[in-house]
């Protein structure tokens, strides 16, 4: 009995440690894949889209600038905490419009994340019992550091292509090969 008794702690003390992060992540990743099937099949509602215009100063977008159709794009933005999918882009006049919806399973999941850990940390705010004068400026946490944050595009504008000239590696060479010294004989 002990050993069972033993054994449900540890694995308490192990889930509260890190098993709820897995599991978190994997309900996240299930509502994204679910949220991106949906999408790939044309089953939501026009009017939960929501457009963003990011202006758009490009060399070549002069090609596209009346171009009223919109292409199937995938990706991912949070603003102020809520994640969005991409839907829908175009390229249209000097901006770059994206028609994204909201990803409220995912947020579901990020709010009990967050509610178990306050929880499993007795981070409660209740401050009728708690007269602490200090506060947290600084939360990290894993995530924090392994997301990834930027903007990735999907069309490379310039190939770069670099013409070393092999002269200066000689010389630079030469310099370095002329200042050998032989070692010290023993």
């Amino acid at each position: 009995m002990k050993r069972i008794a033993a054994i449900l702690l540890l694995g308490m003390l192990l889930f509260n440690w890190g098993g709820y992060r897995l599991v978190s992540g994997y309900l996240e990743t299930r509502a994204d894949n679910r949220l991106e099937a949906n999408l790939d099949q044309d089953r939501y509602n026009e009017s939960d889209l929501v457009s963003i215009k990011v202006a758009a100063n490009l060399p070549y977008y002069a090609t596209y600038t009346h171009s009223s159709n919109f292409e199937r794009v995938n990706g991912e933005v949070t603003i102020k905490g809520v994640a969005y999918k991409y839907v829908k882009r175009r390229l249209y006049n000097d901006s770059l419009e994206l028609l994204c919806i909201p990803n409220i399973e995912k947020a579901g999941v990020q709010n009990a994340k967050d509610q178990f850990f306050r929880l499993a940390n007795d981070l409660a705010n209740d401050t009728s019992s708690k007269k602490s004068g200090h506060t947290n400026l600084a939360k990290f946490s894993v995530p924090d550091f392994t997301d990834d944050h930027g903007f990735v595009w999907q069309y490379r504008t310039v190939t770069l292509q670099t013409n070393w000239n092999p002269e200066i590696f000689a010389a630079v060479k030469s310099a370095f090969l002329d200042r050998l010294d032989k070692p010290p004989q023993a």
